[in-house]
């Protein structure tokens, strides 16, 4: 289908200035042109007038546990570790195929909604995330979480994941990568094992680190060395590594970060929810880290809203800094894109992952200067579009691929009973093996 958006402010790439009275079209799922006037030649099915809004590239959610949207606002008040031994683990220990697919599709209608174009997820029951990613349209990096736990439950998982990576491989929207899910619970066999597999599959690797000082300090005591330093020596820390949280980083961890050229992805929300602490995001920057924004999971954060998470990102580290110029707009946009080593980008020939942001709202004027708006007075509900892959998913309150109706009556089925986590009423658990 040939789409062309008309009449709009764009913004083809964080870093860049906005252009007036664009028009974008879009065919094949990619960027054909970004011009003044479409070319004659090319024929749309379908014209949007963009007249109002802002065009730019949809955000990207570096890192978030999909189905873990049925767990939203449980363990309020709980640190880290009591919170997931308490309210996450026993939850997930009656997860099945069909909780985790309502439960990330749930996570995905939110992001959709959002803007979010790409994510990153890091979960169990991997096959029913990505199927559900899949139906929803939205383009994602899946990683199955091992742990010694899991692997212990599950002797086949790796080879579970392997075959994973095989069924999704050459789809144009899912991707398949490993998620071991720390230090803390993968011990040095199952890190060798992972690291063996991530090479030879040439999967990505997604991992926690470093999220409270206790991890870091427990790290030290066993091991002698930082969670990320131990990470290291089993190859673990690459240009294709997803680090989340690094909250407790010393100044060796970032030298080390720097020389691999491994992502972090910064979570500032779920950090300061759960009393992690603050990651030091401009020395990560100014030591030529790429970094990258993730939500964590609705249970921690509670919601999937990036553009909020860039702009937590920015104020945090203004005021710990006490300085007003640090991450400016620019540069949190280009987390929020993916990343600033390659945030996404409208040009010619690019995959159309895009966003239409509506800004005729109060809070908009005067508008004159679209990028601090967008950063500091924008609200995620101005969402007015989203397209992923030349895919219109969302548009003007209505889901294209997602039927809300439905799925608000099936989640209620999965949702822990308010008194006792240890029951989901009306739904018998067994475990799948998946």
């Amino acid at each position: 289908m040939n789409i062309l958006l008309e009449h709009a402010l764009f913004l083809p790439q964080a870093g860049m200035e906005p252009q007036p009275d664009m028009c974008v079209g879009v065919t094949a799922g990619r960027i054909a042109f970004a011009c003044h006037k479409a070319p004659r030649e090319f024929l749309p099915d379908r014209r949007v007038d963009c007249r109002g809004g802002l065009l730019m590239p949809g955000l990207v959610n570096s890192h978030t546990h999909s189905p873990l949207s049925l767990l939203r606002s449980h363990g309020e008040g709980l640190p880290l570790q009591s919170w997931l031994e308490s309210a996450v683990w026993p939850f997930e220990a009656r997860h099945t195929t069909e909780s985790c697919y309502w439960g990330t599709l749930l996570n995905a209608a939110e992001c959709i909604r959002f803007g979010v174009t790409r994510v990153c997820d890091m979960y169990i029951q991997s096959s029913a995330v990505a199927e559900a990613y899949a139906d929803a349209g939205l383009r994602v990096l899946v990683t199955p979480t091992v742990t010694d736990a899991l692997l212990g439950e599950n002797p086949n998982l790796l080879e579970e994941i392997e075959e994973l990576a095989e069924r999704w491989t050459g789809d144009p929207l899912i991707q398949v990568g490993i998620a071991p899910h720390a230090v803390y619970t993968c011990g040095e066999a199952l890190l060798k094992a992972v690291a063996a597999l991530a090479e030879r599959r040439r999967l990505m690797v997604h991992v926690h680190v470093s999220e409270t000082l206790e991890e870091q300090e427990r790290c030290r005591s066993e091991y002698g060395v930082t969670p990320l330093e131990w990470l290291d020596r089993f190859g673990l820390v690459t240009p294709g590594t997803r680090m989340a949280h690094c909250v407790w980083f010393t100044p060796e961890d970032i030298a080390l970060a720097a020389r691999r050229s491994a992502v972090i992805v910064h979570c500032p929300r779920s950090n300061l929810k759960l009393g992690s602490g603050f990651a030091p995001v401009e020395e990560f920057l100014k030591a030529g880290i790429p970094v990258a924004l993730g939500t964590d999971s609705s249970a921690s954060n509670n919601n999937q809203d990036v553009l909020e998470e860039a702009r937590f990102a920015s104020l945090l580290q203004r005021g710990l800094k006490r300085d007003p110029a640090v991450l400016p707009p620019s540069q949190c946009l280009a987390m929020a894109t993916g990343g600033t080593a390659g945030c996404s980008c409208l040009l010619p020939g690019e995959p159309a992952d895009l966003i239409l942001i509506d800004r005729r709202g109060p809070h908009w004027r005067p508008g004159r200067h679209p990028l601090p708006d967008l950063l500091y007075a924008a609200s995620s509900t101005d969402v007015r579009l989203t397209m992923v892959n030349g895919r219109i998913l969302y548009e003007d309150g209505v889901f294209s691929t997602i039927d809300l109706d439905r799925l608000y009556r099936e989640i209620p089925r999965f949702y822990p009973d308010q008194e006792n986590l240890d029951l989901w009423p009306g739904v018998a658990f067994q475990s799948d093996g998946q």
